[in-house]
């Protein structure tokens, strides 16, 4: 469960997302994860990137990061500073990264790569009010859970980059990678709730499963979206065919095929 950031979290938030798991018979091995208490685990892999000298304090505004497009220009004056000589401060703790190009062979998006420097900058890993950002605790948690396969919407593949950047200078196994197509509505904007989309029909759940799949280009036949979910999971279980959904980057809401 993602709350890292516990002002704009919600237990009943988190609750209404295993629920809406469970109606649909997704179910979930073992105990559920939540970040908000990892805080340890993401402690100790950021005191071995210190180790290495590969985390640096920046006091940079977001002003200053503004006019350079985003990307982190690697000019803050305390750039250069050992992490063991770190003091406690208001200041976000970044990554240090290299002038290379990072590879990965994405199963549906073909080969990605990236020059973290010039085009995303030292990233930050801690930030100033304390919180641990999503690259790292991703990837503690990933390796923490044994994860070998990893698949999320496209919207998320310019993040990959940095995360396998995190799990080479922590000696972490590499997962394979597979970024789906998300939906999105007429603007071209991913469902969220923050473009107000519809929630989930979970009355329905056998006929919101048929839809997904829908979606996803698999065409399953018509009477199963009458079936209960688990006999649509099972059917999709078997016939999976991931080709349908390759070099796709997004779908639209309106178009079912």
């Amino acid at each position: 469960m993602e709350d890292l950031d516990p002002p704009r979290e919600s237990t009943e938030a988190a609750n209404q997302i295993l629920q809406a798991l469970e109606c649909l018979n997704l179910n979930w091995d073992g105990e559920v994860l939540y970040q908000s208490r990892r805080h340890k685990a993401y402690h100790d892999a950021l005191a071995q990137l210190q180790r290495q000298d590969l985390v640096f304090p920046c006091i940079c505004s977001r002003q200053d990061l503004r006019a350079c497009s985003g990307i982190y220009p690697g000019t803050c004056s305390l750039r250069d500073i050992k992490g063991s000589d770190l003091e406690p401060g208001n200041y976000a703790l970044r990554c240090k990264v290299s002038n290379s190009i990072m590879f990965f062979d994405d199963l549906l998006q073909g080969k990605q790569s990236q020059n973290l420097e010039a085009e995303i900058g030292d990233f930050i890993i801690k930030r100033k009010d304390g919180l641990y950002s999503y690259q790292l605790a991703v990837v503690v948690d990933d390796t923490f859970q044994e994860i070998t396969h990893i698949v999320r919407g496209i919207d998320l593949i310019g993040s990959s980059h940095r995360q396998i950047y995190l799990q080479k200078l922590l000696d972490y196994p590499q997962p394979v990678y597979s970024h789906i197509p998300v939906i999105t509505n007429s603007l071209g904007q991913k469902l969220s709730k923050q473009h107000h989309a519809t929630a989930l029909n979970l009355n329905k759940p056998s006929l919101t499963l048929y839809q997904a799949l829908l979606y996803l280009q698999q065409r399953p036949p018509a009477e199963l979206q009458d079936g209960k979910p688990s006999e649509i999971l099972l059917w999709a279980i078997e016939n999976w065919k991931i080709k349908k959904l390759k070099n796709l980057q997004q779908l639209d809401e309106g178009l079912l095929n």
